[in-house]
């Protein structure tokens, strides 16, 4: 029989439990053993140390930190990205879960992403309600530069954005054959032109107003004259990427589009071949001339892939 006593119990063979009234207090009260959870602003302490991966500055300074939430061991981080299609939100999930999970009493790290998509300043003042311009240009024709345009705009809308498509190739329209509404008409909302919607996307183009066998003869001023119009007198809304998909070469359309609004950058298309890389580079040249930053360049039609 073992024997009790004041300070413990012993056992048959000999061998003696301490039962302090610490270690009872802990075995009778559930979850009293566990690791006190840290607190919120320990959390974001903890955040300071990781750094948004392009940007080089932590996450807290640069205000991507919107919301800590603690209970019991579980942390909730609400992370918010400077755009939807952020290609670096991985990095940076993968980076704040292991700096929160090395604090003492965290068991379970959840991660919640929002976006807020920054505003160039100069193009937001001159065209209200549209934060970003993206052109889609070529050196030459033929490359896919339509389609890379539509791509990059369905993309964006279904990353969470506010996209506007704006088809500028006046004198070849392909955006409505591309979205699949070729037949579409807008309608007019006073003096404005109200877009068409395809994939929630509100879409503008010069092919939903003139019969598709009927071809364009105009000179410069009668296409500069529908680019200040579209960008003018269209009811765009609010949009995060305004994606204009402009006529290849180095013509009168970019150079409007230029003059008219601050463009936040634009992407040159080409293929491998060496005709379509001279031109593509002539294009990054007058993009460089026009003081609109080249995002960079996309190589279309590199490989087939035999099925």
């Amino acid at each position: 029989m073992p024997a009790g006593g004041p300070n413990g119990v012993e056992t048959a063979t000999g061998q003696r439990y301490i039962a302090g009234a610490g270690l009872l207090s802990r075995l009778l009260t559930p979850g009293a053993s566990r690791m006190a959870s840290p607190t919120k602003d320990q959390i974001i302490d903890q955040l300071r140390i990781v750094k948004d991966p392009e940007l080089h500055k932590d996450l807290v300074t640069l205000n991507m930190i919107k919301h800590v939430a603690v209970c019991d061991g579980q942390v909730k981080v609400h992370v918010e990205l400077t755009t939807p299609a952020c290609p670096l939100k991985d990095t940076i999930r993968r980076d704040v879960t292991e700096a929160v999970s090395r604090l003492p009493g965290v068991r379970q790290v959840e991660l919640e992403f929002s976006a807020a998509v920054r505003a160039n300043r100069q193009t937001a003042s001159q065209l209200p309600g549209v934060k970003n311009v993206v052109a889609i240009g070529a050196g030459k024709g033929g490359v896919g530069k339509s389609t890379a345009a539509v791509l990059l705009a369905v993309g964006l809308r279904r990353a969470g954005a506010r996209v506007g498509l704006m088809d500028a190739d006046v004198y070849g329209p392909s955006i409505p054959t591309l979205m699949g509404i070729p037949h579409a008409r807008p309608s007019v909302s006073g003096n404005n032109i109200v877009p068409i919607q395809a994939y929630d996307l509100s879409v503008i183009s010069i092919g939903f107003m003139v019969d598709p066998d009927k071809a364009l003869i105009w000179r410069g001023p009668m296409v500069h004259g529908v680019i200040k119009q579209f960008l003018d007198q269209v009811e765009w809304g609010e949009l995060d990427y305004l994606i204009v998909d402009l006529p290849p070469g180095t013509g009168d359309v970019p150079l409007t589009l230029a003059q008219s609004i601050p463009m936040t950058g634009a992407a040159v298309i080409c293929t491998p071949q060496e005709v379509a890389l001279v031109d593509a580079r002539r294009a990054v040249r007058m993009y460089q001339q026009l003081n609109v930053p080249c995002l960079g360049i996309i190589e279309n039609m590199s490989y087939y892939v035999c099925p």
